[in-house]
């Protein structure tokens, strides 16, 4: 699947005696347009939550939905700084399907991925997830690809997609930037490191996405809602990370 590598801006805020970090999916569909031909802003998006609902696709046609900055897309940002010793960390929280789809029908986590930004100034996928949810008999599965390199080919993993209570596949990215490495803990269950990077990241930047196809008007897919949610206040983290670990505007957890 192609990566794409378009320098994003978080939006990211840290308030001094108070928590909270957020990210800003504030770009508007002609910004969007602009850059990503063919995409579409997603139909919702309640603060870093984005998701749309299945509806029948025309023949030989696909839905493509984003999520991203204004200012990164007009070319004001190169990402917000992130902390620069210790761990940090993020997580996803996404809700597809986790059985088989029928025919020909196809879900795109895509493009899903944070940009980081070394000294040399240059923007690389630190981590990219992408669920490829096929009809026949494909299994379901999650890449979750950590790397330096351009096209993030670097520390690839693939997992099956779960069944879980609440019915979401949660996924936790957590940096350290003392050792340059990348960990993943996936539903729970800590992966450890699986990357280096070539040094410390300045600024991150993130980007949602999903696409789907090949819905027709008997599939059980109808109506059903997909998301994506970028959770980087440490209020709401699922996951339990190494003692001393920031969320990305670097507040401990």
């Amino acid at each position: 699947m192609k990566k794409l590598t378009i320098a994003l801006s978080t939006g990211l805020m840290s308030m001094s005696g108070w928590s909270a970090c957020s990210y800003n999916f504030d770009a508007t569909q002609a910004q969007i347009s602009a850059v990503f031909s063919g995409f579409q802003k997603f139909p919702s998006i309640v603060g870093q939550k984005t998701s749309f609902t299945t509806a029948v696709t025309p023949e030989n046609s696909q839905q493509m939905y984003i999520a991203a900055n204004g200012n990164a897309i007009s070319g004001q940002s190169n990402g917000s700084a992130v902390p620069q010793s210790g761990i940090f960390a993020y997580e996803y929280k996404i809700k597809v399907p986790t059985t088989l789809l029928p025919n020909n029908e196809q879900i795109f986590m895509y493009p899903n991925y944070a940009d980081a930004y070394y000294d040399n100034g240059k923007g690389q996928i630190v981590a990219l997830y992408a669920n490829h949810l096929l009809g026949s008999t494909t299994p379901n599965k999650v890449t979750i690809g950590v790397g330096s390199t351009v096209d993030g080919a670097t520390g690839m993993i693939e997992l099956p997609l779960t069944s879980t209570t609440d019915g979401y596949q949660k996924i936790g990215i957590y940096v350290n930037q003392d050792t340059k490495q990348v960990g993943v803990i996936y539903n729970g269950v800590n992966k450890g490191y699986v990357s280096a990077n070539p040094s410390k990241i300045n600024s991150l930047a993130f980007t949602n996405g999903m696409a789907y196809y090949g819905t027709d008007s008997t599939s059980p897919n109808i109506g059903k809602v997909h998301s994506v949610e970028l959770i980087t206040d440490k209020n709401q983290f699922q996951f339990t990370y190494p003692t001393g670990t920031k969320d990305i505007c670097g507040n401990t957890i």
